[in-house]
Formats: C-alpha cells, structure tokens, sequence
C-alpha cells in the first residue's frame, strides 16, 4: 500500500516577489530615488545602474518593476500626476462661483508644488520629453477631464477666451511654474502671496 504524502493545509506559499528576494517597498524605493536622480541629472544622464547602485536595490529588482527606462519615466509620470489630480480636485468647491473655482485649483498646485518642488520640476522636465507615451498621457489626462470641463465653463461665461486647450496648457504651464521658480529662489522682493497674486491675475489676461 503506498501511502499519499499529505498536503498541510497550513502552509502558506510565498509569492513570486518573497521568492526572488524582492521587498513590496523597492518599488517606490526606486521611484523616489528616480525622481531624485532624473531632476538633478535630467533623464536622459541618468543610467539605470545609477538608480539601482543609488536605491541600495540590484539591476535584476529593478528591472522586475521596470522594463526599461522609459516605463520607469512613465510610470513615474503616472503617480506624480495622479497625485496631482487628487490634490487640486481636493481644493475644488462646485458650489463656488466657477472663476473661484479655478483660481482655488491653481493655488492648489502652486501649494503643492511648493511643499514638493521635486515632482513639479519633474512634470515641468518632462512636459515635451518623447520617452513618455501617448497613451500613458493619456491616461493622465484622464484624471483631469473635470477641470476641462470647468474650463470650458469658464469660456461659455466669458471669463477666459476660447482659444485651443494647447495654448492654455503651454502658458499655464509656463505661468504656474514660473510662480515656483520664484518662490522656491527666494530672489524676489515681492512676499510669496504677492507672487502667487500676480502671477495668477496675468492668467485672466490670456
């Protein structure tokens, strides 16, 4: 009689990652250092190697997360701008008059960018940077189809001008992150609420 080796049904199995040797936290582990690395460096000067020596993970960890450079760019695109998203939504108030609404958005990234001059720079880094694929921003884009449709409200009662989203975005962009070069310089004679006064009422210029 041969006797069948009982399965105990006790035992718990480890995952793929618990087996390679792979912690749940290098993941962000490399993103944090990434973001780091990418705005001092830029992208493009900074080598994969230098990630991995510099988040104390191996090459093979890293590449378990991140194929190539560009999913790492992209993916950290992805989670600074769904933060982003949350962040300036958080700061949005429908019952507001919609020129209220869209200023208290703005100071929402400004403060954000502020508290976090890392990420922004990296957004700013990247706004033209071909490594990051259409659908993934895309799916950036996403996040923010509300505030479109706050913006469109904004044109159809006069307070912005119907000019194409492109245009906009450009000197948002440009406008936003010139109110954080500012602050964070430090070189101005003007407070920081001054700035941020000034550089918000150019906008409703546009």
């Amino acid at each position: 009689m041969v006797l069948k080796k009982q399965m105990n049904p006790r035992k718990t199995f480890k995952s793929t990652e618990e087996r390679v040797g792979i912690s749940s936290g290098n993941r962000e582990k490399i993103l944090v250092t990434a973001l780091r690395l990418f705005t001092t460096q830029g992208v493009d000067g900074t080598p994969t190697a230098q990630i991995s020596k510099e988040a104390m993970v191996s090459t093979g960890t890293l590449f378990h997360y991140f194929p190539d450079k560009n999913y790492l760019v992209d993916q950290l695109y992805l989670s600074i701008k769904k933060e982003l998203a949350e962040v300036i939504r958080s700061n949005d108030d429908s019952k507001r008059p919609t020129k209220q609404r869209l200023e208290q958005c703005l100071r929402g990234y400004i403060a954000w960018g502020v508290a976090d001059p890392e990420k922004a720079r990296f957004l700013d880094q990247v706004y033209n940077y071909p490594g990051v694929r259409e659908e993934v921003k895309q799916q950036a884009y996403d996040d923010f189809t509300w505030m479109m449709e706050l913006s469109n409200s904004a044109v159809r009662e006069g307070i912005i001008q119907d000019l194409p989203p492109g245009f906009y975005a450009v000197m948002l962009s440009r406008i936003l992150n010139g109110i954080l070069t500012l602050i964070e310089s430090g070189s101005s004679a003007m407070s920081q609420e001054e700035i941020i006064e000034n550089g918000l009422a150019m906008l409703w210029k546009l």
